[in-house]
């Protein structure tokens, strides 16, 4: 299957990947994985129609780029969650408390209920939610903490946007030793040219850039990636 960033490389760029595939080889995944959804948050999803007829509403609306995902992100939450493998969300929200403009009034307030992860994706009992307020999943969280905790080295990622908090996550992330790897179909961003080009810099510089059948046998153990090899 074509990469989606093959549509966006110059002649040039092709003659160098044919010389030198890649900077970096795949580390695959950590011996202990966790799902992490990123700000799977109404404000970010939006509705399932044209992002420039919902901006009013929706001003960080990614549209039908977010809803195509979700299909995937559910398959592999259902998968995570029998499997016991840890899942644990973010949300990028400001509490009236912290004294920052934003927590009283805009889509990521508390308050607001498009700050909210929509009932497609819900947390259930026995997630774990991380709270932030910059892009990074690591920055002034406690994720680092809680993935310590349970033993956790790697993480499979999904969510918003790709060329924000889901890249800023992974190189933080590798940045601390994590072993990073980006589901392809469950991440999305408002521009296409930005989600491609933000999962080729992943997959050339930074981590792992997977797709949901990867995925998949990754959740389902080592029997299944035995069987696949």
């Amino acid at each position: 299957m074509n990469k989606v960033w093959e549509n966006f490389l110059t002649e040039d760029d092709r003659k160098l990947l044919a010389a030198r595939h890649n900077l970096r080889q795949p580390h695959g995944p950590g011996k202990v994985n966790a799902l992490l959804v990123i700000d799977m948050q109404v404000t970010a999803i939006g509705e399932d129609r044209p992002i420039h007829e919902q901006i009013d509403r929706f001003p960080g609306a990614c549209g039908p780029h977010a809803w195509k995902s979700i299909p995937v992100q559910q398959r592999l939450l259902a998968a995570a969650r029998a499997s016991g493998m840890p899942v644990i969300y973010s949300k990028h929200v400001f509490h009236g408390y912290t004294g920052m403009a934003r927590a009283e009034s805009g889509t990521f307030a508390a308050t607001d209920f498009r700050s909210e992860i929509p009932a497609e994706v819900a947390m259930v009992e026995g997630d774990i939610l991380v709270e932030k307020q910059t892009p990074s999943c690591f920055a002034f969280t406690n994720l680092h903490l809680i993935a310590q905790e349970k033993g956790i080295d790697g993480f499979l990622v999904v969510g918003n946007s790709t060329s924000g908090c889901v890249r800023a996550t992974c190189v933080d992330g590798e940045a601390m030793g994590y072993k990073m790897q980006v589901i392809e179909e469950g991440v999305f961003d408002r521009i296409e040219m930005s989600h491609a080009a933000a999962l080729f810099d992943m997959q050339f510089k930074i981590c792992d850039v997977i797709d949901e059948t990867s995925a998949m046998e990754i959740i389902a153990g080592p029997d299944a990636l035995r069987k696949s090899a």
